[in-house]
């Protein structure tokens, strides 16, 4: 059964299939997810590409990334991915959920069903056979920063940071980072990042475990793609996969939300507060980049 509180937030029985909401939020369009495959290591690189919004994602990217990811859990011969953002002034890797998009999704049925597709892309993207990295050389912000927290492995240039500021924008996280966070720095930590939205810079980061390696200010993909290839150079990508299914662990949700995934279940949480009072507020005053 669904919380009482959560299921007067609006009204989603049954669940709208992961197909319809891809086609509402193709429509939101604008920047792209750019692939390259090279056959001959295995690895691939996956760009955010909408450098002029700081590869911010729209609704069309994120139908793009679900469906991209989808090629790639069918390539026989990868190993790993390589995540990074397109170049741009500020270096953002991604500064969370467009703007346009956002607004667009203005009522709590909306906000849930971005949510909804955004876990089932964070959930592909933990499944997938491959090592996954993402390189950040600047900001990664709100759906930003839990994209990066998605992948198995984070570097980070001197000056990259994360920062969960989904409260500030009156939201808890709802892109599926936020119980991965608790596995990479433990609840009291992650609560702490989380509920103060503060920057997570590259040196804290290294510390607590977050980010696993530091790479060169303006090399971060080439080094990335080094470290990346030392790692799986003597695997097969059977090794890979399966050494991953035997790693993996599963998020738990309280017994009275039995029933529901826990991808769902976040979703759920994330509608309640999409487009409330805190979140319209937050909106219009720009507070994500302050």
């Amino acid at each position: 059964m669904w919380g009482r509180s959560i299921r007067r937030a609006y009204h989603t029985q049954p669940l709208t299939p992961i197909s319809e909401i891809k086609t509402e939020l193709a429509k939101l369009s604008g920047g792209s997810i750019t692939l390259s495959k090279n056959e001959s290591s295995g690895i691939a690189e996956l760009v955010l590409n909408y450098p002029e919004s700081y590869n911010a994602l729209t609704g069309s990217m994120m139908v793009e990334l679900d469906e991209t990811l989808e090629e790639l859990g069918t390539w026989k011969t990868g190993k790993g991915i390589l995540l990074s953002g397109a170049k741009n002034p500020a270096n953002y890797f991604c500064s969370g959920g467009h703007l346009t998009t956002v607004k667009s999704g203005d009522s709590p049925e909306k906000g849930f069903r971005m949510s909804v597709l955004m876990n089932h892309v964070s959930r592909k993207l933990q499944n997938l056979p491959l090592v996954t990295v993402s390189v950040l050389e600047g900001p990664a912000l709100g759906g930003g920063a839990e994209l990066a927290t998605t992948t198995d492995h984070r570097l980070a240039t001197s000056s990259a940071f994360v920062a969960f500021v989904q409260t500030k924008m009156g939201l808890c996280t709802g892109f599926g980072g936020g119980g991965l966070l608790v596995n990479l720095v433990g609840y009291n930590r992650a609560l702490d990042l989380i509920i103060s939205g503060r920057k997570l810079r590259a040196e804290e980061g290294l510390r607590l475990g977050y980010f696993d390696a530091d790479v060169s200010e303006g090399r971060g993909v080439e080094d990335g793609l080094e470290w990346l290839e030392r790692r799986t150079k003597h695997c097969t990508p059977l090794v890979i996969k399966n050494t991953k299914a035997v790693l993996r662990q599963r998020l738990s949700i309280p017994d009275e939300y039995t029933g529901i995934s826990s991808d769902e279940y976040e979703s759920r949480l994330f509608a309640e507060l999409w487009y409330g009072e805190a979140h319209r507020s937050a909106l219009g005053q720009n507070i994500k980049h302050k």
